[in-house]
């Protein structure tokens, strides 16, 4: 598979899982697609010729990205209010469903209880 293909594939999967969230809206944020519920960004998505990359908001799961980041510290990087930084070579396949637990971890953490509890219920 071409290597940019792979990438839209990969960018295409978690817009279209993002997406499917109550309320959610995408727009734009600097050069990234931004996803937020109620104005609160929970998921930033960046293409550029070399890499793509995401971005999510952590609580729970805060460690285990610390720690992974640990071993990829020039492309992974967690900061202070828990927002990690994951950049993958363009034909590089993330670890098996670890994106799509942190973006839903990040939706939870951003949305309203309200909402959450009709995503638990349906």
């Amino acid at each position: 598979m071409a290597t940019e293909q792979f990438r839209n594939e990969v960018i295409l999967g978690l817009r279209s899982r993002a997406l499917a969230f109550p309320e959610v809206v995408e727009g734009d944020s600097c050069v990234k697609r931004s996803f937020k519920v109620r104005k609160k960004g929970f998921l930033y998505l960046g293409e550029k010729a070399d890499e793509y990359n995401v971005m999510v908001k952590l609580g729970p799961s805060i460690d285990e990205a610390c720690s992974l980041a640990s071993n990829r510290p020039d492309t992974w990087s967690v900061g202070k209010a828990g927002w990690a930084i994951l950049k993958f070579d363009p034909a590089e396949q993330p670890p098996e469903g670890l994106l799509e637990r942190w973006m839903e971890e990040s939706y939870r953490l951003q949305a309203p209880k309200k909402l959450l509890a009709a995503l638990d219920a349906g």
